[in-house]
């Protein structure tokens, strides 16, 4: 096995979002360097485990006929490049390429717990750091099946070509062995798609899937404690993840599924934050899983919201290009800022979980009460205790509340005892209603009882 000579080894804000859930801050950077007398590394050193990982992750799972899977389709033809396509050198995208190849070259043996992935090297090119660490940040959010690589990474670029060292959490064998655990998984969740669902239908299904099947890692603050539950492996096979995890685990089903996705960097709760950016129909939408299953909201408040609903309570992170080095890298304070590498407007709303869930009040005219009674009519057939209302943009918000329930001709109770008449028994009390408005989701939740007497 090769020898390490001269390595210092930096932790780099392109995983800083790893330990960004609990609000743990990213560990100072020093100055990194790579000193091998032979850049290129024998391969006799490493595991090739390239075949078996890669085919893992070359699958498309025909949901016209679920029995038919595998079929080696990439990704089931969903694109997973963003990052890639960020890229502004042919440098750059050659060293991203050379990773995709030679990130499953993993050292026989480990030190301090660590096993080397094969060097790469581009001969005649000087990366600067802020350079690599684009190239990095891009590979990293492309590829959430590749759930092996720890934070940390070494480079040399002052002898005429530039040297990039990564490193694996994991040994080749293990990677074999977890990845596929992962791919069993995959398969075990295309059960549940089927050829006609829509591509919000099957965002929808993976969505719930990780809520319902998911816990929030609440005991995880940084990498040390769990790297697991910072990636796709954590949150679909061992069911635990912090929002890295859910994310990547979002992003990966999507994929699979034939549904565009990439992960966005941000801050929530004062603390660093990672959401997902989903293509629905040709248009972006904002959703965040993590704070959907972590008890913020009904469940579906971040599900295909928008860039001004996100910014309500989020902060997005700027891109690559509005930083200068100095930040990129953390010279000044030895504190690299995490950035985004793309971040679309976010204006649609058709595929608003409310907009196509709740009942719509576009006006306060006969097809807007025949809409709530409606609603109610559903809610009371299976005894539903809470119901949402989706307030059309073209109407005043609190205006229209205040029709609805505080005033004027009380339109909600209205129709609550319109359709109360209708019944004979478990009837909506209309005593008991109480309501918890989202103005910026333009959102009303409505929490009914039910009572034996008018």
């Amino acid at each position: 096995m090769k020898s390490r000579l001269s390595l210092i080894c930096i932790f780099l804000s392109l995983l800083v979002i790893l330990t960004a859930c609990a609000g743990d801050k990213p560990p100072e950077n020093t100055v990194n360097e790579v000193d091998h007398t032979n850049s290129v590394q024998p391969v006799s050193d490493y595991v090739l485990e390239t075949v078996a990982v890669k085919d893992a992750y070359g699958v498309l799972y025909d949901l016209a006929d679920v029995e038919s899977y595998p079929v080696s389709v990439r990704y089931g033809g969903a694109e997973l490049s963003q990052g890639y396509k960020s890229l502004t050198l042919d440098a750059q995208r050659t060293l991203y390429k050379e990773m995709e190849e030679n990130v499953y070259y993993i050292a026989q043996e480990h030190e301090d717990g660590l096993y080397d992935v094969l060097d790469l090297t581009l001969w005649d090119v000087e990366l600067t750091e802020a350079e690599l660490r684009q190239v990095i940040v891009a590979f990293s959010l492309d590829k959430p099946h590749i759930f092996w690589l720890d934070n940390r990474f070494g480079y040399s670029n002052t002898t005429g070509k530039t040297i990039l060292q990564l490193y694996s959490f994991l040994s080749a064998e293990e990677i074999e062995e977890y990845s596929q655990a992962l791919h069993s998984k995959i398969k075990e969740l295309h059960l549940g798609l089927l050829s006609d669902m829509s591509e919000y239908s099957r965002e929808l299904y993976i969505h719930d899937w990780l809520r319902e099947n998911c816990n929030y890692a609440e005991d995880v603050v940084k990498i040390s404690d769990d790297f697991l539950s910072f990636t796709s492996y954590g949150a679909l096979v061992n069911q635990r993840g912090v929002c890295e995890g859910y994310t990547r685990a979002m992003q990966l089903m999507l994929a699979s599924a034939g549904v565009e996705s990439f992960p966005v960097i941000g801050n929530g709760n004062d603390g660093l934050h990672m959401w997902n950016c989903v293509k629905i129909d040709n248009e972006w939408y904002y959703v965040d899983s993590t704070w959907n299953d972590t008890g913020k909201g009904s469940g579906y408040d971040y599900f295909n919201i928008t860039t001004e609903q996100i910014l309500y309570d989020h902060t997005i992170m700027p891109v690559y290009s509005q930083l200068t080095e100095e930040q990129v890298c953390g010279v000044d304070d030895g504190v690299a800022d995490s950035f985004n590498l793309i971040v679309p407007v976010c204006s649609a709303t058709a595929q608003n979980y409310f907009v196509k869930n709740s009942i719509i009040v576009n006006d306060l005219d006969n097809t807007s009460k025949e809409n709530i009674k409606t609603g109610l009519r559903i809610a009371q057939g299976s005894l539903k205790d809470i119901i949402t209302i989706s307030i059309s943009s073209s109407l005043d918000f609190d205006d229209t509340l205040d029709e609805l329930f505080y005033s004027g001709d009380y339109v909600f109770f209205e129709c609550l005892d319109a359709v109360n008449e209708e019944l004979e028994e478990n009837f909506i009390d209309r005593n008991n209603v109480s309501i918890s408005k989202k103005p910026h989701l333009r959102v009303v939740t409505v929490i009914l009882q039910y009572t034996d007497e008018v």
